[in-house]
Order: structure tokens, then C-alpha cells, then sequence
């Protein structure tokens, strides 16, 4: 079962971007310049893959779920595979990103085989405990749909996936944004997620939204921490990456 399915067209709606000044940063600090390819795991609609894409000359965006491709904008090579996935096969890279999709997947396996394609991953994301708006979301999701999706590595922190992995030369990059949220944004918002897809409301849906609507504030606005951490290959595999 797929905990994503129907979700695409409010992911790409709804869902923050990320912060322009992080994606600079981290263009930098990886040493892109316009050349090379980028692989993006996990991609989702794009929205990693379409930020850092300036910044290479190919990017390669991989996600299970073909509606989620369906989403990504021309230039993008889409390729519906899992993350797990990835091997020599797909050539090298002068980065491959992961954004907020981590937890999904068998991280020691995925970061394993990265490193024989690629000197640097980059693991992007901000979380629900820094966002007023989307913890008391997902709470209301918790009380009328029960304990959400488990993830593949429901507790996996990232500085401590790269540290026991071949990346773990690591730079941290953080860059505080301000969001605001509305009802509606926030009902969007939540038809994105795993844990209140339509598929998963089913016809409870009138209820969920009428309990957002009464529960939680007419209006949000918060200012909440996006990091990119940047993990460097210490060791020698033979694969050096583009």
C-alpha cells in the first residue's frame, strides 16, 4: 500500500518550498557550478530536484510513485524506482540530495550504495516539532485517524544516519524562514502528507476538516529552522563520483 497515493496534486500545491537562501548556500559549499549531474532520491513533486537544478547540467529526480513524476516540470529526467534501488548502474554524481524523505527508506542501505556513486549527500528538511500549525494537524489527524504510517526509520535523526555512514565528514547548514498558514493552506497541507491523505480520510473527510476548522487558529505565522546538512565522503571507495 502506498501511504502517498492521491496525494501529488496537493503536494505541489501545498507543501513549503525550500528556502532560497539554503539552496545558494549548499549549491556552494558542494562545489556545483553549472556542470555535473544531481541525483535527487525520494524526489516527491520536484521540489529539491527544481531548486538545485540551476545549478548542475543534469538532474536525475527518482520517486515509487509515478503520479508523484507526473508533477515534475520539463528539464527533470523522472525515473520511478525506489531509493533502495540505486546502484553503479546510474552513473556518477557531483551530489545526490534527499529531502525530508529519509525516514521512508533503508537509510544504512541507500547511503551504503550512494557512496559508490557520489562524494556528497545532502539530507534537507525541517520537521513538524518546529511548526505550531502542522503539530496541532497532525494531532487532529492522530485523534480521529489513529497513529500515523510508521516510516522505515520512524526515529532516524540525519547528523547521526551520516555519521555512521561513509558520509560523515559533515557541514551543517541552517537557514530560518518564515511561513505563514491559513485554514485552507493547512487543509492542503495535510491531503499531502501520509498521514491524512484523502486515502486515508476516506469518508471522514467532512469531519477532518471541520475539526481543523474549529480547532486550530484562523491564521499562523511562524518562523521555524530548514537545514541541509552536507556529508562528505571520508574513505576511499573506488567510485569517485562526477
Amino acid at each position: 500500500m502506498s501511504f502517498f497515493r492521491g496525494t501529488a496534486w496537493y503536494y505541489t500545491r501545498y507543501r513549503p518550498g525550500y528556502p532560497p537562501e539554503l539552496i545558494e548556500r549548499l549549491a556552494t559549499a558542494a562545489g556545483l557550478d553549472g556542470t555535473g549531474r544531481l541525483l535527487d532520491l525520494g524526489t516527491g513533486t520536484g521540489l529539491l530536484a527544481v531548486a538545485l537544478a540551476p545549478h548542475v547540467d543534469e538532474v536525475v529526480a527518482v520517486d515509487p510513485e509515478p503520479e508523484m513524476l507526473a508533477e515534475l516540470p520539463p528539464g527533470i529526467r523522472a525515473v520511478q524506482a525506489r531509493a533502495e534501488d540505486v546502484d553503479e548502474s546510474w552513473g556518477t554524481f557531483r551530489l545526490a540530495t534527499i529531502g525530508r524523505a529519509l525516514h521512508w527508506m533503508d537509510g544504512p542501505l541507500v547511503l551504503d550504495r550512494l557512496a559508490r556513486i557520489t562524494r556528497q549527500l545532502a539530507l534537507v528538511a525541517d520537521t513538524h516539532e518546529d511548526s505550531e500549525a502542522q503539530t496541532s494537524l497532525l494531532e487532529i489527524a492522530r485523534e480521529l485517524l489513529g497513529e500515523r504510517p510508521a516510516p522505515q526509520q520512524p526515529t532516524v535523526r540525519y547528523a547521526e544516519a551520516l555519521a555512521r555512514s561513509p558520509f560523515s565528514d559533515v557541514l551543517e547548514i541552517t537557514v530560518e524562514v518564515e511561513r505563514t498558514w491559513t485554514i485552507e493552506q493547512l487543509i492542503g497541507y495535510a491531503y499531502s502528507t501520509s498521514f491524512a491523505s484523502l486515502q486515508r480520510v476516506g469518508d471522514r473527510r467532512e469531519e477532518f476538516e471541520r475539526a481543523v476548522r474549529e480547532r486550530l487558529k484562523p491564521s499562523y505565522r511562524e518562523r521555524v529552522p530548514v537545514d541541509a546538512l552536507l556529508g562528505r565522503r571520508r574513505d576511499g571507495f573506488d567510485s569517485p563520483g562526477a
